[in-house]
């Protein structure tokens, strides 16, 4: 018997041995359940895929633009793009969307990640992808379906890789987003050599043919390109603008992006507990 409560205690004490260490196990195992449960990711992927807070929110977003966007069809000096020339007011109307937490909500694939204990990867990304048809962000499809109606061409700027255009496409489709056949209204990163994960490209060279009356993300590199630095200096830098809530519109997305790989000094090769550790200093 007192073997016994010796070979009990030295498996336990082995166990917490290994929490501590922060080893892995197989996805089978107990231990991958504990670190499914205290995931830092955990409650901001809750709050979007369950709340009535966040689909109030989201929807509230888009009834604004809405409200907005008779005014500006019909003020001919109206761009959302601050670089845009005087000349454009002659041009046909647009609108520019991101597509991921914006007009398609993937809330799920944050879910999937988490229920595998595994962070981001494009492998991951993409047989996700292949294999899923993701809802409508709330409010997206009545926005877009009226915009079109007043004749105003949506263009979907993604940061999506070219490669998956394809599956970007029939996602879009499958949950009642017309394309146009004539011309292309989806950009993906990568399409062009010049279109990079820095968006501001592509949104000029919409800006050629179209005057752009609005731009949605959920993301600071929606719709400006110094988004890639500290904290402090991304609010001072979105402080400049005075389009928010008339003519860019920020969708929430508390489960990912570059408002969260800012904390690390965008340090993707680093282990989750230095991410951890640089995130617990910018408390406050």
């Amino acid at each position: 018997m007192q073997k016994t409560i010796v070979i009990q205690n030295t498996l336990w004490a082995l166990g917490f041995a290994l929490l501590s260490a922060g080893c892995s196990a197989p996805l089978n195992e107990p231990l991958v359940s504990i670190n499914r449960a205290t995931d830092d990711r955990l409650d901001a992927i809750l709050w979007q895929t369950t709340s009535a807070e966040y689909q109030i929110l989201a929807k509230s977003i888009y009834a604004s633009a809405a409200a907005h966007l008779e005014r500006a069809l019909t003020d001919r000096q109206w761009t959302a793009l601050p670089a845009q020339s005087r000349d454009s007011q002659t041009l046909p109307p647009a609108i520019i969307m991101d597509i991921d937490e914006t007009v398609l909500d993937t809330g799920s694939f944050q879910s999937h990640l988490v229920k595998n204990g595994a962070r981001f990867s494009t492998p991951l990304w993409r047989d996700w992808l292949n294999q899923n048809h993701p809802p409508a962000v709330p409010g997206a499809l009545e926005f877009i379906s009226l915009a079109q109606s007043r004749g105003v061409s949506v263009f979907f700027v993604t940061n999506r890789d070219y490669a998956t255009e394809p599956v970007t496409r029939v996602q879009l489709a499958s949950v009642g987003i017309a394309l146009p056949a004539n011309f292309d209204t989806v950009l993906s990163a990568n399409e062009r050599p010049d279109w990079g994960v820095d968006k501001d490209s592509r949104r000029q060279f919409i800006a050629q043919s179209y005057r752009v009356l609005m731009v949605f993300g959920d993301d600071l590199g929606d719709f400006i390109s110094k988004y890639r630095t500290a904290p402090h200096a991304r609010v001072l830098e979105a402080k400049k603008y005075n389009n928010w809530g008339t003519k860019w519109f920020m969708l929430p997305n508390p489960m990912y992006g570059s408002w969260e790989t800012s904390l690390y000094n965008f340090g993707s090769e680093l282990k989750v507990e230095e991410i951890s550790r640089r995130k617990l200093q910018h408390l406050r």
